[in-house]
């Protein structure tokens, strides 16, 4: 997700909910994230409250809040206490919804394959807003209870770790979006052309009953159906669209371990336009048919893209890549695994510019961090956000904007208090997650020397790719690529609350 996102979702929640005492809304500290700064734009102001954007999406006001708190059975996540499932992995998500746009509600189910990892005589789900209405467990219908913000499932016969279970939940619901726990806007959002959802952080169980929680990764076959008409968009391949009467079918494959907060779903008047990539890579991308022609040269700088990260993250770790443009609120950007998600709105000049380079970059250099390795805790976000946030620096340097040294000095000089290992909810997609956290990135660099730096990258996801991981985990993998303790490096820098003013000396 990009700052930008942060700071205009977080200006549209206010302006939509001040007025509502029981609506959480974020503070100042959270909206800097944006740095009002875009590639190529040098920053001299230490940033301010984000403002209201533009929209043309009628059902954004936000209705409900996701409670937070140590609430629910989780996994054990110090931010997201609620979160996950304990004694569940997931291998595989089978989701078959019907989307009703007039009336707008879904209804379908989902079922899960599930392994057990510890002995259990019940099993719980993330679910907060589906009326199910009925819940099998391998074919025998299961008791069940919704219980605040999960779903506790009684299974017909106790379980022993190891086993695989099939999991089938029937529901329905009359769906809009949420305010997240951290006091974002989330879930299912109803347009005047269709709907797509925004999961990060724990948007998903508004919309899906699931282990959401970015430490439990499985594939997933989304059955999608749709009145006449109407395109309906998943992750991965298209596998099967089909017209029957009244109605649209279309069937997405995503064969790559994919967590619940990259979920795609998207419907409306879209266009499917199909390409190839760097090494024969295929290119999906999907476009509002109307905007066809405007947003072509986005489509078509993929390649370019995808060449130039390739030289220093390593191959592209997915089985495909596109850009989806849907009619979202202004400034939405997210790292939907193998097909980013965007507002047409950001894109309508036609043109790559600054906003457009900076958004492009930033959700595709995800596709290697947070999307092939994903965080094993919220905590971690940064070993996304950072990430993808240096990537965005290489690329507007490449395209002739802001230099890497120069964004590198801004990222420094902007830099707040605070640790950029340890954030609170109030800061999980703070400054320190996306730019303070590159500046960490670009320390490690001059630290390490180019070609170590890099090596480490590359290895990080060709070793990693399909798993979630820790900070614990990155500091210990570059250690061993660097052959050196890095303890004092990361104490100094990632883990501090007060940083340094100045970058290390580089090695000779």
């Amino acid at each position: 997700m990009s700052r930008r996102t942060i700071a205009l979702a977080a200006g549209l929640l206010l302006a939509a909910c001040s007025a509502d005492p029981g609506v959480r809304t974020q503070s100042a500290d959270q909206v800097s994230a944006d740095h009002t700064t875009l590639a190529g734009e040098p920053s001299t102001t230490t940033p301010g409250p984000a403002t209201t954007a533009p929209t043309n999406n009628e059902s954004l006001p936000v209705e409900s809040t996701v409670p937070s708190g140590d609430i629910g059975d989780g996994v054990g996540d110090s931010l997201f206490p609620d979160l996950g499932n304990p004694g569940l992995d997931v291998q595989h998500y089978d989701v078959a919804l019907a989307y009703d746009p007039a009336a707008d509600t879904i209804s379908g189910t989902v079922v899960l394959d599930v392994a057990l990892t510890s002995d259990r005589s019940e099993i719980t789900l993330d679910s907060l807003g589906p009326v199910v209405s009925q819940v099998t467990v391998d074919g025998v219908d299961a008791a069940v209870e919704p219980d605040g913000p999960e779903l506790r499932i009684t299974l017909p016969t106790p379980g022993r770790s190891g086993d695989e279970l099939r999991v089938e939940v029937a529901y329905s619901e009359d769906v809009s979006p949420l305010t997240s726990t951290v006091g974002l806007p989330s879930g299912w959002f109803n347009t005047p052309g269709g709907s797509y959802v925004l999961n990060e952080p724990d948007g998903a169980r508004t919309w899906l009953p699931c282990n959401d929680h970015p430490s439990d990764k499985a594939t997933y076959t989304f059955t999608l159906t749709v009145p006449t008409g109407v395109t309906a968009v998943a992750n991965g391949a298209l596998a099967e669209h089909r017209t029957e009467p009244g109605q649209e079918v279309w069937v997405w494959q995503e064969d790559r371990p994919m967590t619940t907060y990259l979920i795609q779903l998207l419907t409306g008047d879209y266009e499917v336009i199909d390409g190839v990539g760097p090494h024969d890579l295929p290119l999906v991308s999907v476009v509002l048919r109307e905007d066809r022609a405007t947003m072509q040269p986005f489509v078509d700088v993929t390649p370019e893209m995808i060449e130039f990260f390739e030289q220093y993250f390593g191959r592209f770790p997915l089985d495909r890549y596109g850009v989806a443009i849907t009619d979202s609120f202004g400034g939405l950007a997210m790292e939907t695994q193998e097909r980013s998600l965007f507002s047409r709105e950001d894109f309508l000049r036609g043109q790559l510019g600054s906003t457009e380079n900076m958004l492009l970059s930033h959700e595709l250099a995800h596709q290697w961090f947070g999307d092939a390795v994903s965080p094993e805790r919220w905590q971690d976000i940064w070993l996304n956000e950072s990430f993808a946030t240096y990537g965005e620096w290489m690329w507007s340097e490449h395209a002739g904007m802001l230099t890497v040294e120069q964004a590198a000095g801004n990222g420094l000089f902007d830099r707040p208090p605070g640790s950029t290992a340890r954030p609170g909810l109030d800061d999980l997609f703070g400054y320190n997650s996306y730019d303070g956290g590159a500046v960490v990135l670009h320390a490690l660099r001059l630290t390490v020397g180019d070609a170590t730096f890099f090596e480490i990258l590359r290895q990080w996801v060709a070793t990693n790719n399909g798993t979630s991981r820790t900070t614990a985990d990155f500091i210990a993998f570059a250690e061993g690529v660097a052959g050196r303790s890095l303890t004092d490096f990361f104490a100094t820098w990632l883990f501090a609350d007060l940083p340094p003013t100045e970058y290390p000396t580089p090695p000779i």
